[in-house]
């Protein structure tokens, strides 16, 4: 490593806080992670159906969601202070566009309207089911994994990795957001209950239980990081940053996004033939 770049190096992390550095660093990596994403399925399909008018009407909310999302890329690649406008929103955006796309994979793969109104919980089950099953499957294995929450539970990392921008291997900056999402589970397992803290021996036996029964996969990164925006914020948004890194991580959240939208797109396109006879998301 050479003294240029270490100073460097040194200088960001001290610059930017930690926090940041740590959000930035799992984004951008299941940006690269998902690059060439793609989804297969191989279910032949007997029947036909019909044009559901929810159907209709979620196509035209990605429809807007996708224009809008592309609009503020375009506007922030010119104008790089309005990404601070727009962070605290990208994950929030993100996950109901893509909400919205595996409601409609739901739909095309049971054939049962009331996939439509399936909820957030509900919708992550059933995927992570399709993953496990195959009904789906991913070209890329990290994508195609689910977890059990105790084994993430057991993974140890060495301090302050979590902010390090070099010399961290893909796989392990991977378990690293994993292990930050059971962190957020968690969380919402403690909130939901009303535990302050697990310091009685029933509390922490009902938190065992749940991990025991709870599975990981990182497509559950876009639910997890809207419920932080939405409702308990990411924490580094109150922080000094500047509008270029706040761009750095719009712009990688954006990509992050597009992937994962593109694979969805072409397997609902791919389902689409089959059960209604055409494609139904054409951009």
């Amino acid at each position: 490593m050479s003294l240029i770049w270490e100073k460097v190096k040194i200088e960001y992390e001290i610059k930017h806080p930690p926090d940041f550095v740590t959000h930035l660093n799992y984004v951008s990596c299941l940006n690269k992670i998902s690059e060439g994403l793609s989804i297969g399925c191989n279910i032949n399909f007997k029947k036909r159906l019909k044009h559901d008018n929810q159907l209709a009407k979620k196509l035209t909310l990605i429809e807007l969601t996708r224009k809008n999302l592309e609009e503020e890329y375009k506007v922030i690649s010119t104008n790089p202070d309005y990404a601070e406008i727009c962070v605290p929103w990208v994950s929030v955006k993100a996950y109901y566009l893509l909400f919205n796309l595996l409601l409609i994979i739901k739909y095309l793969l049971s054939g049962d309207s009331t996939s439509f109104i399936s909820s957030h919980q509900k919708m992550l089950k059933d995927l992570k089911e399709y993953i496990k099953k195959k009904t789906i499957c991913f070209n890329n294995d990290l994508v195609n994994e689910v977890h059990k929450a105790k084994d993430i539970q057991k993974i140890r990392f060495v301090s302050g990795c979590n902010v390090k921008i070099i010399d961290i291997d893909l796989n392990q900056r991977f378990q690293q957001i994993l292990k930050k999402l059971l962190t957020y589970k968690i969380e919402d397992f403690q909130r939901k209950n009303h535990i302050t803290n697990f310091k009685t021996k029933k509390d922490r036996a009902e938190r065992d239980k749940f991990i025991e029964a709870s599975d990981i996969n990182i497509c559950e990164f876009f639910y997890w990081y809207r419920v932080k925006a939405n409702y308990r914020d990411l924490e580094f948004l109150d922080k000094k940053i500047g509008s270029h890194q706040f761009k750095n991580f719009y712009d990688n959240y954006y990509g992050l996004t597009i992937n994962f939208y593109k694979a969805l797109k072409n397997l609902i396109n791919e389902l689409s033939i089959k059960r209604l006879g055409k494609e139904i998301l054409s951009v």
